[in-house]
């Protein structure tokens, strides 16, 4: 990576082979309708071919940073057994995940069902969705509820260099979950160097990365986004028309590069880390959000090639510890 360019990366939150996660959080946690907010009905299922045509773009546009995998669903399996009765389709959604993603793309588990918590010791779902229980936890129950998202990842082939949280999971604690991260880092995976993303922090342009814990050879970075989820907006609209892109674009970048969240970003002297998540390019079966976001990787490398890097989350790690 040449010095003189600035790392961008991409995160891309709530990702899990065949089960729409936001439609499962909208049914078990929010106990609301399945539904856009134009009353759509959300859509059971991603397809696996949409994991394809997500690598199709990020690869053609040479993006980096990191894929989080939602390992378990409350009642439609997990990485290990399979989602839906079908582990085949379930290992092939792994496979391109690895194959297509891997050394440009970290994993990290997000949770373990991104959903209602699970009493470990007795395999079911409790009341309290994962991101209200753990406010409340500390790391002597953090630490195996992570330690077993990890696992399940470890065991279908995915290397998880890092922890996701779902939606603000442990934010209230978080030297208790700091604590937890690299305690279960340690047990599952032998890690010492790891990263954690939980905070949101487009309204401070200049962020970029830090040192959250330090002690000997343990080293846990915190990664923050600097640049919001502006394909969320896909999901609640039935557009899929050039402008309707284009406008969804700009508020990254504009076609020019002088605007939007990542020339603000570039501008305060910050490093722009871009978030998303798999409903939002998804876009409910419309993959409008996809397609935005392929117009803002190809501004990216129009207008800032020489200024910025793609990176992967171990290299803005690297690049935080230097």
């Amino acid at each position: 990576m040449a010095s003189e360019r600035v790392p961008i990366a991409l995160l891309v939150d709530d990702a899990c082979p065949l089960v729409h996660v936001f439609r499962e959080h909208a049914i078990h946690v929010h106990r609301r309708e399945p539904a856009t907010a134009d009353g759509r009905p959300l859509a059971e299922r991603v397809p696996n071919a949409f994991l394809d045509r997500f690598c199709d773009v990020v690869a053609a546009r040479g993006m980096a940073g990191k894929l989080s995998v939602v390992p378990s669903s409350v009642s439609r399996g997990d990485v290990g057994r399979g989602f839906d009765g079908d582990p085949g389709a379930t290992r092939a959604w792994l496979d391109t995940a690895r194959r297509r993603l891997g050394g440009r793309f970290d994993f990290s588990p997000e949770g373990v069902t991104h959903d209602l918590a699970i009493d470990l010791a007795a395999g079911v779902a409790l009341e309290e969705g994962e991101n209200g229980w753990s406010q409340h936890q500390d790391r002597t129950t953090l630490t195996p509820y992570l330690a077993h998202a990890l696992r399940l990842l470890r065991r279908a082939g995915v290397d998880c260099t890092g922890v996701t949280s779902p939606w603000s999971f442990g934010k209230a604690v978080e030297p208790e979950y700091q604590a937890a991260i690299v305690a279960a880092q340690r047990e599952v995976n032998g890690r010492e160097v790891s990263w954690y993303f939980l905070h949101t922090r487009d309204d401070r342009p200049a962020t970029r990365p830090w040192v959250a814990q330090r002690d000997g050879p343990t080293q846990l970075v915190s990664i923050a986004s600097t640049v919001p989820d502006v394909w969320w907006q896909t999901i609640d609209s039935p557009r899929t028309d050039p402008d309707w892109i284009e406008a969804v674009a700009d508020q990254a970048l504009t076609r020019d590069g002088r605007e939007g969240a990542v020339r603000r970003v570039l501008d305060a002297g910050g490093w722009p880390v871009l978030v998303t998540h798999w409903q939002s390019l998804f876009s409910n079966g419309l993959e409008t959000g996809l397609k935005a976001l392929d117009e803002v990787g190809r501004r990216v490398g129009a207008t800032l090639g020489g200024a910025v890097s793609w990176s992967s989350c171990s290299e803005l790690v690297g690049l935080t510890l230097d």
